[in-house]
């Protein structure tokens, strides 16, 4: 059974999946309704290369990450 915190990363994690699959971006800085997912994936990265996140979520943000980089192709 997943943890408390286990529980809060994956959902922190499709929100902002979900707001990169519409916006094509990170959320704006300045913009204060969506600040904790931007500091949300900034202490991920963090983690990141302070090597104390495990690699499943590591994969699982670098696909976030190339999301991203993708615009749509035009029709």
């Amino acid at each position: 059974m997943a943890t408390k915190n286990e529980q809060k990363w994956q959902v922190n994690y499709e929100q902002l999946k979900d707001y990169i699959l519409e916006h094509h971006q990170l959320p704006d800085k300045k913009k204060v309704e969506n600040r904790g997912l931007l500091n949300w994936w900034k202490y991920n990265k963090k983690l990141i290369k302070s090597g104390k996140l495990d690699a499943e979520r590591i994969a699982l943000l670098e696909a976030l990450s190339n999301m991203r980089l993708k615009k749509e192709e035009p029709r």
